[in-house]
């Protein structure tokens, strides 16, 4: 374990006059400014990260016909920085329109289709393979999800025999290496619209295990809530998920199926990638206010973490709700530009805190074992205030003589990685290796991730898994 979140109180064992405060990330801007006068827009399953083979930055998105289905390609754009990229470039005398854009990606026939997920496969077993796309056949009525590989990130050769599941996916199917499990997993749904959330793994990429189903509306939910999608991203430790919730229309009653409402996205986190949780039942990004992009649906995509230890969200937009581009031709509403990207920033570690909600508080961590001599914390206090940070038994929670509030040395301001240190001693080496636990005295202020290599000490013996 290298850091210690707040979404749960799993490895807090003491907590005075502290309250949780949910993070939320802000509005940067819509991402890009013109779009092909014949299209819905860009972006839908879209996919970012910084791309070692290219030396840049690497989007995917797709482009939408007015239809938003049938005719739905992809391209590739680069960029040196994350936050500013050029529009697409397209030639309108082109025919048929995808052959107009650049960097359009094409199976092994030069053909395109639709990749709903491309990312680099750099540190996993295959990284010498370049790239991995997951979709669904390109013959719609196969009926099934299959995988491809590229060398350069443009053409891909798709296994269309070997199939990873026996529906089609029509909806986010991104995969997430899992490096301690040492398997890739897909995040999709059980079959094609039963909108749940399921995680199909494989060591390979040739045989698969059969889906399993992690998360399904719940009590707390609204009748009639479905959950669409949810893309996931290592962080630190644990995993990140970014839930799709589909807010469905109740007067929809003629359809078994349905299709109109708003979608937003939630938080969820794994501390293994397989067994997910999700915290409190608001959105994490919300819509957008009526008229504007994203005023329908907001489904956040992808979270880089910038060079400068910003969280960036990747979020997939459009002005109306599910399937509503149909209504908005009927009113006569120029469609161009319906779908688009947005960009939404927020603190590392910002998913929540601990807070004073008066003027003194105090959280102590479960025990643990640390196994290097550094300690950080990612904290914000008033000018005039500060923290201090005491090391106490694991057994006993007797102060540690060298380690004691008084001792402590105050951390004042904002800071992403504030070193812990005492009058006479600059880290936690003395303590390698012996059970502790962290207890953090705090005036105005709020925290939002301790780090430290260590081990958790829960039950009767140290682990390195939570």
């Amino acid at each position: 374990m290298k850091t210690i979140l707040f979404l749960d109180n799993w490895m807090i064992e003491k907590q005075v006059c502290l309250e949780r405060v949910w993070g939320s990330p802000r509005f940067v801007k819509e991402v890009f400014t013109d779009f092909h006068p014949h299209v819905l827009g860009y972006g839908g399953y879209a996919s970012m990260f910084w791309d070692d083979r290219a030396g840049k930055y690497a989007m995917y998105l797709a482009v939408y016909p007015p239809e938003a289905d049938p005719g739905t390609f992809v391209i590739r754009l680069e960029s040196d920085d994350p936050y500013s990229w050029e529009n697409p470039a397209y030639d309108l005398s082109a025919t048929p329109a995808w052959k107009g854009f650049e960097n359009v990606v094409l199976d092994e026939h030069g053909e395109r289709f639709w990749p709903i997920y491309i990312n680099s496969l750099a540190g996993t077993p295959f990284a010498d393979r370049g790239y991995l796309m997951s979709t669904y056949h390109p013959d719609r009525e196969a009926n099934r999800s299959v995988l491809g590989t590229s060398r350069d990130g443009l053409r891909f050769a798709i296994s269309r025999t070997q199939t990873w599941q026996n529906t089609r996916a029509d909806t986010w199917c991104g995969w997430v290496w899992n490096e301690r499990g040492g398997y890739f997993q897909i995040h999709t749904r059980p079959v094609h619209v039963d909108r749940r959330i399921t995680i199909v793994k494989t060591r390979d990429l040739e045989s698969f295990e059969s889906p399993v189903t992690v998360l399904q509306p719940d009590a707390f939910d609204t009748p009639g809530t479905e959950f669409y999608s949810m893309p996931a991203d290592p962080y630190e430790d644990i995993y990140i998920g970014m839930l799709h919730v589909f807010h469905t229309d109740i007067f929809e009653e003629s359809r078994r199926v349905k299709m109109a409402g708003r979608m937003d996205t939630q938080l969820t986190y794994s501390y293994n990638g397989e067994n997910w949780y999700r915290t409190v039942r608001e959105p994490f990004i919300p819509t957008r206010e009526y008229g504007s992009l994203g005023g329908g649906q907001v489904y956040a995509m992808e979270m880089i973490r910038t060079r400068d230890d910003r969280l960036l969200f990747l979020v997939h937009s459009s002005r109306g709700e599910h399937a509503s581009y149909p209504d908005m031709q009927k009113s006569g509403f120029n469609t161009r530009g319906a779908f688009g990207p947005l960009f939404y920033e927020m603190r590392l570690d910002g998913f929540c805190s601990m807070k004073t909600w008066g003027k003194d508080g105090l959280l102590r961590t479960k025990t643990i074992i640390p196994q290097s001599g550094n300690l950080s914390l990612n904290v914000r206090t008033a000018m005039h205030t500060s923290v201090r940070v005491q090391i106490v038994d694991g057994n006993t929670a007797e102060p540690i003589s060298g380690y004691t509030t008084e001792e402590s040395i105050p951390i004042s301001g904002d800071h992403l990685f504030a070193n812990v240190r005492w009058k006479n001693r600059g880290d936690v080496s003395e303590l390698i290796g012996r059970p502790v636990r962290i207890e953090i005295s705090m005036r105005e202020a709020e925290l939002f991730a301790i780090r430290t290599e260590c081990h958790a000490y829960i039950g009767t013996e140290p682990t390195e898994v939570l």
